[in-house]
C-alpha cells in the first residue's frame, strides 16, 4: 500500500459531507471549547492520510474513513484477564504463528490454545461490533469512554509511565489552540515517519521513529515545531554526572538523533514542512482549529525541535539541555499544560 501523507485528504470530502460521521467529529471537536467538559474528558480529533482519528485519554477511541467507522476492539483486552499475556501474543497464538512465538521465546507453557485464543479475539470483535451499532455520538462516545476508562486503570495500576506521558500528551494537545494563551498550537501528534523511501524525509538509520507533537509558533512567523514529550527524569535518560545517556532507546539523546535524521534533516525538511501545512489547512477548515488561522503559511524552514518536560527535577533537567544547547519548555501545570518558552 502506497504512503498517504496526512497533507493529501484526497478522499476527505467523502465522510465530510456524510451527515452521519460529520456529526461525530463535530460532537468531538465541540467538547474542547466546552467548559463543562473536564480536560480529561475532552476528545482530540487528528487527521490521518484520509482517516479521521479521535482521541480519548491518549488512546484512539473513533477511527472513521471513506467507508467505516471502527472502535479498535483491542481496548476489551485487559491482559489480568488472560494469564498476562500480552496482547500480540495472544495474536499469535490465535492465528497459530509459532515461529513468531519462537523468536519471542514464548515457550508452550505461557501460551492458550489456538481454540482457546481465537475464542478471545472474537469475544473482542463481537464487543466491539455492538459498539458501532450506536448511532448518536453523544450515546456512543459515553459507551466507548467506558470501556477505554477500564483499560486505562488497567494500564496505570500497573505503573506504565509510558501510559501517564500518553494522558498529558493530549492535554497538551487539546489545550494549545489559541495563540493568546501558548508559544505553540498543536497541529498533529503522534507523527510516525514513513519507511517509504520516496519520501524525502525517510530514515535509512531508523525503523519510523516516532514524534510527540507537532505545533507552529505563532510568535515565530508560525515555523514549525517538533516537540518530544518527557514526563519524569527516568524518561529522559539523564545520567547521575548530569549528561544524557546516548545509547539510552526513547531517551533524549536517542529523539534528538531521529530528529536531524529525518524531519530536520537537510534532505526532507522542506517536504515535511509542506505536508504540515495541508494539516494545519485541512483543521482549520474543518473546525478543528480556530478560524483565525485560516490562510496561514508555514515559513520552508528547518523545523525547531524542542524538549517538553513535566516532573520533578525540573531544575536539574533545564541545567542538562543547556548544557548540550537543547531548547526546552517546561510544563507547570499539568492539568493545564501550555507550551510556554
Amino acid at each position: 500500500m502506497a504512503y498517504i501523507k496526512r497533507g493529501e485528504f484526497k478522499d476527505y470530502r467523502i465522510w465530510k459531507d456524510n451527515g452521519e460521521w460529520a456529526g461525530f467529529i463535530a460532537y468531538a471537536n465541540d467538547t474542547v471549547n466546552n467548559p463543562e467538559v473536564p480536560i480529561d474528558e475532552k476528545l482530540d480529533v487528528h487527521l490521518r492520510g484520509n482517516e479521521v482519528h479521535v482521541y480519548y485519554k491518549g488512546g484512539r477511541i473513533l477511527k472513521i474513513t471513506s467507508r467505516t467507522k471502527n472502535f479498535d476492539s483491542n481496548y476489551f483486552y485487559l491482559k489480568k484477564e488472560h494469564q498476562n499475556i500480552p496482547r500480540t501474543w495472544m495474536e499469535f497464538m490465535a492465528n497459530d504463528e509459532q515461529a513468531e512465538l519462537r523468536k519471542r521465546k514464548i515457550g508452550k507453557e505461557q501460551c492458550l490454545s489456538v481454540s482457546e485464543a481465537q475464542k478471545v479475539f472474537a469475544d473482542l470483535k463481537a464487543k466491539s461490533d455492538g459498539l458501532m451499532k450506536i448511532e448518536t455520538p453523544e450515546a456512543y462516545f459515553k459507551e466507548a469512554g467506558k470501556v477505554m476508562d477500564k483499560w486505562n486503570q488497567a494500564l496505570l495500576e500497573e505503573a506504565d509511565g509510558a501510559h501517564e506521558e500518553r494522558l498529558l500528551q493530549q492535554k497538551i494537545s487539546v489545550c494549545n489552540r489559541k495563540g493568546e494563551e501558548t508559544d505553540f498550537i498543536v497541529i498533529d501528534i503522534e507523527f510516525s515517519v514513513t519507511d517509504d523511501k520516496s519520501v524525502s524525509y525517510h530514515s535509512n538509520k531508523y525503523s519510523h521513529p516516532r514524534f510527540d507533537l507537532i505545533a507552529v509558533q505563532p510568535g515565530k512567523n508560525f515555523r514549525l515545531a517538533v516537540i518530544e514529550l518527557k514526563k519524569g527524569i527516568g524518561a529522559t535518560g539523564l545520567k547521575g554526572d548530569g549528561s544524557f545517556n546516548k545509547n539510552m532507546k526513547s531517551g533524549v539523546q536517542d529523539h534528538i538523533a531521529k530528529f536531524k535524521d529525518t524531519l530536520g534533516s537537510d534532505k526532507g525538511y522542506r517536504e515535511f514542512v509542506q505536508e504540515m501545512e495541508g494539516v494545519l489547512s485541512a483543521k482549520v477548515e474543518f473546525g478543528i482549529l480556530p478560524k483565525e488561522l485560516e490562510g496561514v503559511k508555514i515559513p520552508i524552514e528547518k523545523p525547531e525541535f524542542y524538549l517538553a518536560y513535566a516532573g520533578p527535577e525540573m531544575e536539574r533537567f533545564k541545567k542538562a539541555c543547556d548544557e548540550i544547547g537543547q531548547p526546552y519548555i517546561c510544563i507547570m501545570d499539568e492539568q493545564k499544560p501550555l507550551l510556554k518558552l
